[in-house]
């Protein structure tokens, strides 16, 4: 009785991990597309934004060129074909990020296959499956996935993965599978600065498991050679501390920052408080206890355990990846290995341990059995409370975003609203030729163009009256040309917003350009929600006069007109608040 009970009760385990996987798959989806913003945001302006005409004008450099430590030819690939296929819109790389992860779940689920699964056991084996698939769409890496530049934080982890994956392989498939494990190899060092990592393991499990002393020196030979590219003209980026002084000088700190790393995924599961803490400690304690466990286990027989070693060298990766990151940047504090970009690193680690435990896993009996499955689906249950976060509303963030690239594309030096982007103001100047070629979003609707209207004479039309105002000017510290300005607009007609605001003045020249769309709740409660999103804030001419007409206008054109007075300049109100 109790041997045909496990039975029947895994087409629901599978059913419930199945479900599962696709309720975090789908919120993460909705999340990363629902945080879109085509505006770049801090490293993307300078390796991102040039590109297309770095390359195009003859600078191949540009492809192997440092960004910090890393050099990110395969992320660079992405970028050039966003910019060159789809306008440097974004959204692409949006996708790819998500189709990445998509990918390290099929492979995951590939090699899970090759799991010797007990008698009656196979619906676990897709429970386990859909399990791993699903947890690799946990929100808490959602910074890698609702930015588009961080493609390489998922390739990293990727392409050993397969490169070690496909170097197993190659024990039956022959040559061509030892040669797309060593291109894969190479692929590495074009990820991050941990990819250089992936070819020294290579060699070393290809050695361990007896693959020849050909291959040997192959993969030593294509090691010395990609270190050699790699570090040649290197320079190590200023602020970063290096490995040896942190375990140096603080030990014990490394190691806290180690665990957490490696534990992080569950600090998000459990609070990111202290009890979140407290999990990452642990998690990453029994991760690095389990690693040790299995090495010893498969040292004796290495040949006879060649695909679960090769998940144990992918471990043996993201931990150095830990090691490596601690050393650098435990400058910084323990915090930062709790940065959700980090666990993304993690979770691919996590999901290679459960494939390590798979044949313990599908061999249990009825209670522990019970008890470990019911620890994941405790586990998939926290995920899932986590996961609808990623419906969250960000809009008052996005349209922040949204003004600063106004900024930039006006040339006005608003610290205030290129901060939400950038460091500084110095993208002004370094975007100023992707601005004038409207490249990526300065080509896009409604920000092409705002800089080469102003000073323009609008012809006058006859147009619906608007409902608004203008509320609030502001100086603007670092540019006394412009004052920031604020208000909505509402054409009652249409029940619609304008997404365009045009300033102009009693001869019809245009001297101010602002973006609609901002929350303006006190309008949806005066008039309609439709009017919610009224509001809008962008940038006037300083020196103007009292009285201006705001002239709405949506992408058909010009809807409605109001005439409205200017206040007075006020300090700068985001500054301000910004000190405090």
């Amino acid at each position: 009785m109790s041997g045909s009970a496990p039975a029947l009760r895994s087409p629901r385990l599978r059913q419930f991990f199945a479900c599962m996987a696709a309720l975090l798959a789908a919120l993460a989806l909705v999340g990363a597309f629902r945080n879109y913003s085509p505006v770049p945001f801090f490293d993307m302006w300078g390796p991102y934004l040039q590109l297309l005409d770095l390359t195009a004008s003859g600078d191949w450099h540009v492809w192997w060129a440092q960004h910090n430590e890393h050099r990110i030819v395969l992320a660079r690939l992405l970028f050039w074909a966003d910019l060159r296929w789809f306008d440097g819109a974004g959204w692409f790389l949006i996708a790819a990020n998500c189709a990445l992860v998509a990918l390290a779940g099929l492979l995951f689920c590939r090699i899970l296959g090759q799991v010797d699964a007990a008698p009656g056991r196979a619906a676990d084996k897709h429970a386990l499956a859909w399990f791993i698939a699903g947890a690799l769409f946990f929100w808490s890496q959602q910074e890698n996935l609702t930015w588009g530049f961080q493609s390489q934080f998922i390739l990293a982890q990727l392409v050993p993965l397969a490169a070690l994956y496909a170097l197993y392989r190659s024990i039956q498939g022959g040559a061509g599978m030892f040669a797309l494990a060593c291109l894969l190899g190479i692929l590495c060092a074009g990820t991050m600065a941990n990819g250089v990592l992936a070819l020294p393991l290579m060699t070393a499990y290809a050695l361990l498991t007896r693959q020849g002393w050909r291959r040997g020196v192959v993969l030593a030979l294509v090691t010395t050679l990609v270190l050699f590219a790699y570090f040649h003209d290197y320079a190590t980026p200023a602020g970063h501390s290096s490995p040896l002084q942190s375990l140096r000088e603080q030990p014990l700190q490394l190691v806290r920052y180690v665990l957490y790393y490696l534990g992080s995924p569950f600090h998000f599961a459990f609070g990111n408080k202290g009890l979140g803490r407290v999990a990452a400690t642990l998690a990453g304690l029994f991760l690095l206890g389990s690693a040790i466990r299995f090495a010893w286990c498969f040292w004796r027989q290495p040949r006879q355990f060649a695909l679960p070693l090769a998940l144990l060298f992918f471990i043996a990766y993201i931990v150095g990846t830990a090691f490596g990151t601690a050393g650098g940047r435990l400058i910084f504090g323990l915090s930062q290995a709790l940065s959700q970009r980090y666990t993304t690193p993690a979770l691919m680690a996590w999901a290679a341990l459960l494939v390590l435990y798979a044949p313990a896993l599908l061999a249990l009996q009825e209670r522990p059995r019970r008890r470990a499955w019911g620890g994941l689906v405790v586990l998939a249950v926290l995920m899932m409370a986590y996961q609808w976060r990623a419906l969250k509303s960000n809009e008052d963030e996005l349209f922040g975003r949204s003004v600063a690239a106004l900024a930039v594309e006006m040339r006005v030096k608003d610290q205030a609203e290129i901060g939400r982007v950038a460091p500084n103001t110095d993208i002004v100047d370094s975007s100023a030729l992707a601005a004038d070629r409207q490249r990526s979003v300065f080509g896009l609707y409604p920000y092409r163009g705002a800089r080469a209207s102003m000073g323009q004479q609008m012809a006058p039309m006859a147009l619906p009256a608007c409902r608004g105002a203008l509320e609030l000017a502001e100086t603007i510290a670092g540019d006394q040309r412009f004052v920031r300005v604020s208000g909505w607009l509402y054409e009652p007609l249409g029940n619609t917003v304008p997404q365009v605001v045009r300033m102009l003045d009693a001869d019809g020249t245009q001297v101010g350009y602002a973006l609609g769309g901002w929350a303006w709740n006190d309008a949806a409660a005066a008039l309609h929600k439709a009017a919610r999103q009224s509001g809008y804030r962008g940038y006037l001419s300083s020196g103007q006069a009292q009285s201006l007409m705001l002239r709405g206008e949506g992408p058909a054109g010009p809807a409605c007109e109001l005439r409205v007075r200017v206040p007075a300049a006020q300090p700068d109100k985001i500054n301000e608040e910004e000190k405090k």
